[in-house]
């Protein structure tokens, strides 16, 4: 009879959740937001570059579009709402979007913005920013991802995890004399024990697909900074800006119709589309007849041409010349742009509100004309 009195053997612990559970949880809340008609559930994903924010993120995005969400996924602000925004790359954003605007006050407006086109909440992944955290940490839960190596060099801490994930509720006390990882650790608050080598995600045909989209977006936005800071060191943009600047109005108008484009459909792209190429269309304060005349005479050119394509953009042409709108503002770190030169297209650069953002931003004021001579050569 004795044995029945022995102690049971001691059980293993239960092992410590990890990213499966991790991404199950942040999608239940979710869920959750839209079952009861809110609040909604937003969330900042803080960690070092190469932590993994990328990897978790493109993992709820998928798994959100699984569960019915309809999710948008990418580096740039979506153009209508959605009910979940995943944003991969906060610092990215501002960089790309407004360039000379102070960063706490953008940061303060991304928030507002993403806050209202999000219908069941947002999540954003950032460097460890002091203007991040100070302007996202009253309204959005923390997810802070602290490496192996920074637990143990930083905090005295062994782990088998690749990443410890931690999640709180949001860091309601800061001290901007410290950077945002000292507070990582102490918390407490939910710990997910992240190992990239039994990350199930990575065989994920889906998966795959949207995280190498956005890293591809990414080393994109790479290149194109690459190109404004060489742009901005010389001061102008390279000899040969007309050429530089049919290459890129080309590459824009293949991009939207997912087809080579020749002269004709490039213009006509350009006209149809010119909040997505970073264009607006203006009436000159000065040398207004000249410009409209010029038109006039493109116009004429233009006339002589066949299809549908040059059916259309006359179409544009004309109501904008009704309009009296003969001049284009082609603005600075654009898609047609890379930089902010002094000059560019025989235009000084100058100051020009976005009629798209409403915002104030660098500009260059090109007689229409122009632009329809460089593409189509009439």
């Amino acid at each position: 009879m004795g044995r029945y009195f022995d102690p049971p053997e001691p059980r293993p612990p239960p092992p410590p959740p990890n990213a499966t559970d991790l991404i199950s949880y942040l999608t239940s809340r979710v869920k959750e937001a839209a079952d009861t008609g809110g609040p909604i559930f937003p969330l900042l994903v803080v960690g070092d570059q190469g932590v993994g924010k990328s990897r978790l993120l493109a993992a709820l995005a998928v798994e959100l579009r699984r569960a019915g969400f309809d999710v948008w996924y990418d580096l740039d602000l979506p153009r209508g709402r959605y009910d979940y925004i995943v944003l991969d790359d906060l610092g990215a954003l501002v960089t790309a979007w407004e360039w000379q605007t102070a960063v706490g006050r953008l940061l303060k407006k991304v928030e507002i913005l993403i806050r209202n086109i999000g219908r069941w909440g947002y999540a954003v992944a950032a460097p460890r920013a002091m203007d991040v955290l100070k302007n996202f940490r009253e309204k959005a839960k923390h997810l802070m991802l602290v490496s192996r190596i920074e637990l143990k060099h930083e905090y005295g801490v062994e782990t088998s995890c690749d990443v410890v994930a931690v999640y709180v509720k949001h860091v309601t006390m800061f001290d901007a004399t410290f950077t945002a990882h000292t507070y990582v650790w102490p918390l407490r608050g939910r710990k997910y024990c992240i190992k990239w080598s039994e990350f199930p995600w990575y065989n994920d045909p889906e998966w795959r697909e949207e995280y190498s989209r956005v890293q591809a977006k990414r080393e994109e936005l790479v290149r194109k900074w690459l190109e404004e800071l060489k742009a901005q060191l010389r001061g102008d943009i390279p000899r040969g800006d007309e050429a530089e600047f049919v290459e890129r109005a080309r590459r824009f108008a293949a991009e939207e119709l997912g087809t080579p484009a020749d002269g004709v459909k490039t213009l006509r792209a350009l006209l149809e589309n010119p909040q997505e190429a970073g264009l607006a269309f203006i009436k000159p304060r000065r040398r207004f007849e000249e410009q409209r005349e010029a038109l006039e005479r493109a116009l004429e050119k233009l006339s002589g041409l066949p299809g549908e394509d040059a059916a259309a953009a006359r179409a544009a042409l004309k109501r904008l010349l009704e309009e009296g709108r003969v001049a284009a503002v082609v603005f600075a770190k654009g898609g047609l742009v890379p930089g902010a030169p002094r000059e560019f297209l025989g235009a000084q650069v100058g100051g020009y509100t976005n009629p798209y953002t409403r915002q104030r931003e660098h500009g260059y004021a090109v007689p229409l004309a122009r632009l329809v001579e460089l593409l189509t050569g009439c």
